[in-house]
């Protein structure tokens, strides 16, 4: 809310004859007053009226969308702050600087000051018994008040394997808007994200609006969360993103779920949460076969490549131009998906080519070599490729299916021929 917003809420409430706070109003405990500890940010404003009856529309609608609830005094106003249909946040205007202070630490005693994620003061009380956390900041002559639901960020938090917590596990990136908000509805439609009740852990959903599709699942965490996420999950993997960014990346086969630590605004960070495929999966142990492409397609026409995957969740047709690609997951050390290209001769499917990258991470370009040794045998060499420094081509088998191999210096990746 602007600072006129507030000084106008303000003067409006003291305009009243009820009298002004005391510490009772506040009460022992830390916690939003009137009921409202019944209300969570990511809740319907549906649920939120049915469970406070009291909350109602405001006499005279401010620049946000919000549901007030009567104090019985004249220098506070409570809200619940709303977006897109969801609590966004519970909040109280108190008039008064000093009196809003010299109120809570009445009432709950001496606060914590601390600096948030941008380095700024910050002013709280917290209890891990009650799971509420309260944060005061006093702008000119009035002070907001707002109540975060809490608990102490622990390792266990992230469990034991890498998943997005709660609702977020079950979505995918690329799923369709509309499937999304029915598994998710509050962080779907909330851009700014939307508290966790975990201490400093906002979860987002971030959409493709043209596509209408997940575009990204990600939580923002302190400063302090790296070593707790290294408790749950070991040691991340070092890769450096394509704008040349260090983070930490932790990629787990049994979920195919690969979480990303970037920093972020100030001293906190952001932990990406997106679906891969890893590459022994892609290409499973048997010599004559691609795992991820369970129909065949060498030798296939294009329509009957469309009909074997028309109704596949892992595998898409795609038509670019005059070229044809299987499009899948990533896999380990990409960032985008996995576009096998089909190259057709007499209308059929004579050749697939694919590639496995490994820039990000260099240390993975021997694992894949060893991974491809295990599936098709120790390969022969064959002549180098023009301009590729020399790299031999890798013949790994012979037979039908033909497949040959070379690495790409240029682009950190291992190119593939199958025919």
């Amino acid at each position: 809310m602007s600072r006129l917003g507030i000084l106008a809420w303000a003067a409006l409430a003291a305009c009243g004859s009820a009298p002004a706070a005391t510490i009772e109003f506040f009460g022992p405990t830390i916690e939003p007053p009137r009921g409202l500890t019944k209300i969570q940010p990511g809740m319907s404003v549906a649920d939120a009226k049915r469970l406070v009856p009291e909350l109602r529309e405001p006499a005279r609608k401010g620049v946000r969308d919000e549901l007030v609830l009567d104090t019985g005094t004249s220098n506070i106003t409570l809200a619940v702050r709303v977006d897109a249909g969801t609590v966004s946040s519970i909040v109280a205007i108190v008039q008064g600087r000093d009196a809003a202070r010299e109120l809570l630490t009445r009432a709950w005693g001496e606060p914590s000051i601390s600096r948030d994620s941008l380095g700024q003061p910050e002013t709280t009380w917290a209890s891990e018994a009650s799971g509420w956390k309260v944060k005061l900041d006093c702008i000119e002559r009035n002070c907001l008040v707002e109540y975060v639901p809490y608990h102490v960020l622990a390792s266990e938090f992230f469990g034991a394997h890498v998943v997005p917590p709660g609702p977020l596990g079950k979505l995918k990136i690329g799923m369709k808007l509309a499937d999304a908000r029915a598994i998710a509805p509050g962080v779907v439609d909330v851009r700014a994200g939307i508290a966790t009740g975990v201490d400093g852990v906002r979860e987002f959903v971030a959409i493709d609006d043209k596509l209408g599709t997940v575009r990204a699942i990600y939580l923002n965490l302190p400063k302090d969360a790296e070593k707790l996420i290294e408790d749950a999950w070991s040691e991340g993997w070092h890769a450096t993103e394509p704008v040349g960014k260090h983070v930490l990346v932790w990629p787990d086969p049994t979920t195919r779920w690969r979480a990303t630590l970037r920093d972020a605004l100030g001293y906190s960070h952001d932990l990406a949460y997106d679906n891969y495929l890893p590459a022994a999966d892609l290409l499973g142990d048997q010599p004559d076969r691609i795992d991820a492409l369970p129909e065949p397609v060498l030798g296939k026409t294009l329509d009957e490549v469309k009909r074997a995957y028309k109704d596949s969740a892992e595998v898409e047709v795609v038509t670019t131009g005059k070229e044809h690609f299987l499009v899948l997951q990533p896999t380990e050390w990409e960032r985008f998906s996995t576009r096998i290209q089909l190259v057709f001769a007499g209308g059929r499917v004579a050749k697939l080519e694919f590639a496995i990258p490994f820039k990000p991470h260099p240390e993975a370009r021997d694992t894949l070599l060893e991974l491809f040794t295990h599936k098709w045998g120790v390969p022969r060499e064959g002549e180098a490729r023009p301009g590729n420094a020399g790299k031999p081509t890798l013949v790994f088998h012979d037979d039908d299916p033909h497949v040959e191999c070379v690495e790409d210096v240029e682009h950190g990746a291992w190119r593939f021929e199958i025919r």
